[in-house]
C-alpha cells in the first residue's frame, strides 16, 4: 500500500466529515430556530434539544478540521518510511483472520479510511493496540489484552 497515497486519502476523507458535520450542524441550528420548534408547553424542548445537537455537531466539525491541520502539519514526519510500528507507520497485523490495515498518527483515532486494498483503521497512542504494537517489526507477534495473538505483517 502506498503510504503518500494513504495519507492523501485520509486527509480527503477527514475532509468530507468535517464538512458533513458542518451542515449537520447548520440543519440542526436551522431546526431549533424554525417555527416548528417552537415550544408548545413548558415540556416540550425540541428547539432546545436542536440547539444542543447544532453545538455537538458544530463541535465534531471543528476536531476533524483540526484533525486534517495538524496531520497536515505534520505531514513530511509522517510519511517517511518506517521499520517499526510508531508514529507515521502505515502497518498491517494478521489476527487470525488475514490482513488488516492500521496507520500510526496523533490524531483521528478510530477513523476508517476505505482503500482499494481493504480498510485502514487510524490509531492514536491512546489506543490499548497501540500499546501493545509500539516498536514491533514485520514479523514479531503480540498479545492482545483479551489473550488472542497477532502478527505484525508488513510497516511502511
Amino acid at each position: 500500500m502506498d503510504k503518500s497515497q494513504f495519507f492523501n486519502r485520509l486527509i480527503e476523507t477527514l475532509r468530507e466529515e468535517c464538512m458533513h458535520a458542518v451542515q449537520a450542524s447548520k440543519d440542526a441550528a436551522d431546526y431549533a430556530t424554525n417555527e416548528e420548534s417552537r415550544a408548545e408547553s413548558q415540556w416540550d424542548t425540541q428547539g432546545l434539544e436542536a440547539s444542543y445537537l447544532a453545538a455537538g455537531q458544530a463541535s465534531q466539525a471543528r476536531q476533524w478540521a483540526e484533525s486534517v491541520q495538524e496531520l497536515q502539519s505534520e505531514r513530511e514526519d509522517l510519511l517517511k518510511p518506517s521499520q517499526r510500528v510508531g508514529l507515521g507507520a502505515l502497518f498491517s497485523c494478521d489476527f487470525g483472520a488475514g490482513p488488516e490495515w492500521f496507520f500510526f498518527a496523533g490524531v483521528a483515532g478510530g477513523h476508517v479510511v476505505p482503500t482499494e486494498q481493504g480498510e485502514v483503521t487510524v490509531i492514536t497512542s491512546h489506543s490499548p493496540l497501540a500499546g501493545r504494537l509500539l516498536e514491533r517489526k514485520p514479523g514479531d507477534s503480540f498479545t492482545l489484552a483479551n489473550g488472542n495473538t497477532g502478527k505484525v505483517l508488513t510497516v511502511e
